[in-house]
């Protein structure tokens, strides 16, 4: 990642902003029920081998803006929820997600599926996932 970021930096202005989006490192993404009268959370979804990767992604961000590439402009955390139809979209949903996908604990899939048949007509199913953005400017 470091290296993208040197070549992100040399194709920006000084003064340009590059922003990075990632995961949150300690919300984990929240699968609810939205059903016409309340939220009902169903489980948090785990993501094997995250720890790493988010560690890399961290470090990269620090190295770029210690050599001074670039300086920090701003962090924010952010929450952002998706709503989808049904479970089939559902799957389809982590399906995209580049690996490590998130994953349902032990037992909470077939938990959803019950709720889920259970719910009155109109629901829905939230997916809540928190993000940081960093946003950094060439110097």
């Amino acid at each position: 990642m470091v290296h993208a970021l040197r070549r992100a930096g040399q194709r920006l202005r000084p003064g340009g902003r590059l922003i990075s989006i990632r995961p949150h490192e300690t919300q984990l993404p929240l699968v609810s029920v939205i059903t016409p009268s309340r939220r009902i959370p169903v489980a948090r979804l785990t993501t094997p081998g995250f720890d790493d990767r988010q560690s890399a992604a961290d470090a990269a961000l620090e190295r770029v803006v210690a050599e001074g590439r670039f300086a920090r402009n701003g962090i924010r955390n952010h929450r952002y929820r998706s709503l989808l139809d049904n479970p089939s979209q559902l799957r389809t949903y982590l399906e995209l997600i580049i690996p490590p996908r998130p994953r349902f604990p032990s037992g909470r899939r077939a938990q959803l599926l019950d709720l889920w048949r259970s719910s009155p007509r109109g629901s829905k199913i939230e997916i809540a996932e928190w993000i940081v953005l960093t946003a950094l400017r060439r110097r």
